[in-house]
């Protein structure tokens, strides 16, 4: 490519996109990147279902028949799950257990590449919430409690491309520009709307006020699972809204739009208010999908709108977060304290 003048970075950037940046190929950076040399050397470029679809080659048709029988082998765990009232089971598959379903599904003479399974699992919308982000790490297991995967369950690759198409499909925003957020930005900024909501209402708004003393929400997130709880942490938060409950009205958040249109005059500031709770509902969302199963493909939508990668750099996505929140949280503030 270099000698026919393209630059190669340039070229992928110029991919069609869905959301998430879902791409033909995914770029994964090397975790021990060559010593005095630049890190973009060590990476490497793998093709997802999308790409390897529309390549039409015998080795990407065998890819495809490959992923599409790891989404069967996953689908026939989970409708084998015997559900229990009272206890959480796990559903999971370890890697050997997956390989042996895959092969039993393919026969015996399909090449079976333990870690190209794993990597194109990692890379796809419809499966990568199960899987650990680091693609090297040793006896891994596919979780999948994400969802059920029976819209993915199809026979060839368009089949699986048009079920995508529903869940990730639109192009996303332009994803915003920011700093990271400071530590307690979050806590202090909670405390702030609890303040203006006590001296505009004479009550508080949470049930429990004090957030700069709440640690978790001024961590950083550097996995998926420290993602997860400091999601869950903001989560609980907004489960904390002290708003009258209100008749066939779901959700401490629509409670709060319903206070907000006794105490905001005026459609200009309330449609900005709803704006910012639809956004903190979002926020929400993309929680929600970590924990139930079947919040999984609003959860990518909710992320989608805000912007916000669910793999990958969960330290920039956790950031991403807190700004998003921070900015919602601060257009209340002006429109319920415009002074």
């Amino acid at each position: 490519m270099a000698t026919a003048g393209l630059d190669l970075v340039a070229v992928l950037g110029e991919l069609p996109e869905w959301n998430h940046q879902y791409q033909t190929v995914r770029i994964l950076r090397t975790n021990a990147p060559l010593p005095n040399a630049p890190v973009e050397l060590g990476d490497q470029i793998v093709p997802t279902v999308y790409g390897l679809v529309h390549c039409g080659h015998q080795v990407a048709d065998q890819l495809v028949k490959v992923f599409l029988a790891s989404v069967a082998v996953g689908y026939q765990r989970q409708l084998g799950l015997s559900p229990d009232p009272v206890k959480v089971k796990r559903v999971a598959l370890t890697s050997d257990a997956l390989i042996a379903g895959i092969r039993q599904r393919l026969g015996p003479f399909m090449e079976v590449s333990e870690r190209q399974v794993r990597l194109m699992l990692a890379g796809e919308p419809a499966t990568w919430l199960g899987m650990n982000s680091d693609t090297d790490s040793p006896g891994w297991t596919w979780n999948l409690w994400f969802g059920s995967l029976q819209r993915f369950a199809v026979d060839t690759g368009a089949e699986y491309l048009a079920s995508l198409e529903e869940l990730v499909g639109s192009r996303p925003e332009p994803q915003r520009s920011w700093a990271p957020a400071e530590p307690s930005a979050l806590p202090r900024a909670l405390d702030h709307l609890d303040l203006v909501w006590l001296v505009r209402t004479k009550q508080r708004l949470f049930q429990r006020p004090g957030f700069a003393r709440t640690a978790s929400l001024a961590e950083a997130a550097n996995s998926a699972e420290e993602f997860e709880a400091r999601c869950n942490a903001l989560s609980d938060v907004f489960s904390m809204l002290t708003v009258p409950k209100v008749s066939d009205v779901e959700g401490p958040l629509n409670f709060l739009k319903a206070a907000l249109e006794q105490h905001l005059t005026g459609p200009g500031h309330l449609q900005r208010a709803f704006e910012s709770v639809d956004t903190l509902r979002d926020v929400v969302a993309v929680r929600r999908g970590q924990v139930h199963s079947g919040a999984a493909p609003g959860s990518l939508r909710a992320a989608a709108r805000l912007g916000i990668r669910l793999t990958g750099d969960w330290a920039e996505s956790w950031d991403r977060v807190r700004q998003i929140t921070i900015e919602a949280i601060y257009t209340l503030i002006d429109e319920l304290d415009p002074a």
